[in-house]
């Protein structure tokens, strides 16, 4: 498992030079940021914009001395950041669609605008990334079968029955894999929390 704690990882990126922190940092947080700004309604290369500018933006104030752990976890942070720069782009690029198409342009601007509403997006989509990681680290040590079980089962939504006969297993094998990875699933994201930070 990855982990390096986000204090450790902010630690790095202290220095300019050092291209394996700012190359986990880009891993772990730019696609959360990605899902947030496509939820929040941009397009593809608006949310990549999105995501590049936000991780740019936040290694740049926290180079500057923006960011101090006394004032908050940095998830809260690094939302605020998103939601400007998401917010930002849109304004920019989209100004002519929201005076054009005032439903489309003004529910926008009323989702990201209000802090709530975006808050809500961010922590879905926070606990969605942490979960993928968590499943990632799982599939790396679980064995192939357990992992077609709860894939099939909990993730395609088959019937037991079907995943059985489909990999040759019983019906009972399916259950105990499902238990057993939704439990180590359960330990990971204790884990991945804290060091996401």
């Amino acid at each position: 498992m990855d982990t390096v704690t986000s204090l450790t990882l902010l630690e790095g990126l202290r220095d300019p030079c050092n291209a394996a922190a700012w190359q986990r940092f880009v891993d772990r947080y730019e696609p959360l940021v990605l899902c947030f700004a496509r939820k929040l309604g941009l397009g593809d290369s608006d949310a990549r914009d999105a995501g590049q500018e936000t991780m740019l933006a936040f290694v740049r104030a926290y180079r500057d001395g923006a960011y101090h752990r006394s004032r908050g976890r940095l998830r809260s942070w690094l939302f605020g950041v998103a939601r400007r720069k998401v917010l930002d782009i849109y304004r920019h690029r989209h100004r002519e669609r929201v005076l054009a198409d005032r439903s489309n342009g003004t529910a926008f601007l009323e989702a990201i605008e209000s802090p709530d509403d975006a808050e809500r997006v961010w922590e879905q989509e926070w606990e969605r990334a942490v979960l993928r990681a968590c499943l990632a680290e799982v599939a790396r040590h679980a064995d192939e079968e357990a992992m077609q079980c709860f894939r099939l089962y909990v993730l395609e939504g088959w019937a037991p029955e079907k995943v059985a006969a489909h990999l040759g297993v019983s019906r009972n094998a399916v259950y105990i894999h499902k238990s057993r990875v939704i439990g180590r699933l359960h330990d990971l994201q204790r884990q991945m929390e804290e060091v996401w930070g």
